[in-house]
């Protein structure tokens, strides 16, 4: 079984975290018996930014044309954008780079028999190119943003259902996305529900730690709210925070710190090696995650495996695995209504080792498995 993952959200050496949730679940695809992988993931470049170092094209011209992950190969085509302009067609660019390495990457006639395709705006798109002009079988996961987002715009609506109806199987990560997709006209039993995993090895209860502090864990950019999380800090005087992750929010809110009076009980760490995750989860109060758009984010599926409460806005499938056991969903997505809910939570006995106990049914063995029988009856058909 030789399957092609086709996605931009993939780690590289320049980034290692960029899509880890999609590696994360091919990874152990990738430990059943006669199976082999390639992945192409895209990515972007504009020869001129590209030389500018405080460009996000100078980090993206960084990420070499090939790497190898372990026993898989990865591959990263360019395919030129124009930065705040819609001239070229980003589906059509990402499939027309990848088409360029096909015959490199897989010669003598030597072939994919499945196209795997994550997110459907572009990837996925770009992805059912490649799977129709090769004649081969298409399966996409649908993530988050891609449907809640991107499939509210109307101009891209049109090519992301000609792709979902190209397509053999539709993942969700969650009972949301699914219900989103159907209220497009996709039939449902063309989709499949397949949560996260997370790996058990890593994440799991280990500590009676009550906790030394709040955590959040994401991309420092405008829909996941850190801003909320440190107005709210300041509200609450005995408290310290760790933030996590990187973006084009880090100067705003490392200077929205010293405003508010926070900054010495803010710590702003970038991304972490995943060893390392287990155990920041497991001395936090709790995780704070104030995102206004997620399909099923594994930050909270992370935190829950070690036994640390959630306190989360009420987005996406959030709330098929937060509950009051585990957690606090928002009702409204602001600084006051964080307070309120952090009050409660900070003052709340939580069993933690019941949480953790709780997740395990996620597992990432189960995950694969399920992959693994849906493409298989797809390259016999």
């Amino acid at each position: 079984m030789k399957i092609l993952t086709f996605t931009s959200l993939y780690p590289n050496k320049i980034n290692p975290r960029h899509g880890v949730f999609v590696k994360n679940r091919m990874d152990y695809f990738d430990q059943i018996k006669g199976t082999s992988r390639k992945v192409i993931a895209p990515t972007q470049y504009f020869p001129l930014l590209g030389l500018y170092p405080r460009s996000k094209f100078h980090t993206y011209h960084q990420v070499p044309a090939k790497e190898q992950q372990g026993n898989i190969p990865v591959y990263h085509p360019r395919y030129m954008t124009i930065p705040g302009l819609n001239l070229i067609d980003a589906a059509k660019a990402m499939a027309r780079a990848a088409d360029k390495i096909i015959s490199k990457i897989y010669p003598d006639d030597e072939r994919f028999d499945l196209v795997d395709g994550h997110y459907l705006y572009p990837d996925g798109i770009a992805a059912y190119r490649l799977a129709k002009k090769y004649g081969k079988p298409l399966v996409l996961t649908a993530r988050g943003s891609d449907v809640n987002f991107w499939m509210a715009q109307k101009k891209h609506l049109g090519p992301i259902l000609e792709a979902i109806n190209y397509a053999s199987k539709i993942f969700c990560v969650s009972q949301a996305l699914k219900t989103r997709l159907i209220h497009y006209g996709v039939a449902e039993e063309k989709i499949m529900v397949l949560m996260n995993g997370v790996d058990k090895f890593f994440f799991n209860h280990g500590s009676n730690n009550t906790g030394d502090y709040l955590l959040s864990i994401g991309n420092l950019v405008p829909l996941k709210g850190q801003a909320y999380i440190l107005h709210a800090l300041a509200a609450l005087p005995d408290e310290r925070l760790i933030i996590i992750g990187d973006g084009e929010l880090g100067n705003s809110l490392k200077l929205l710190a010293d405003e508010l009076g926070i900054a010495n009980r803010v710590t702003f760490l970038p991304h972490v090696p995943q060893v390392e995750l287990p155990h920041l989860y497991g001395h936090a109060k709790c995780t704070i995650l104030m995102s206004s758009m997620e399909g099923m984010p594994n930050v909270i599926l992370e935190s829950l495996a070690v036994g640390t409460p959630v306190i989360a806005t009420n987005v996406g499938g959030i709330s098929e695995v937060v509950t009051e056991d585990n957690g606090i969903l928002l009702p409204h997505r602001n600084a006051e209504a964080l307070i309120t809910a952090l009050n409660v939570a900070l003052s709340h006995d939580w069993d933690r080792q019941q949480i953790s106990e709780n997740m395990k049914y996620l597992d990432w063995y189960e995950t694969a498995r399920k992959l693994h029988n849906c493409f298989s009856a797809l390259i016999k058909t």
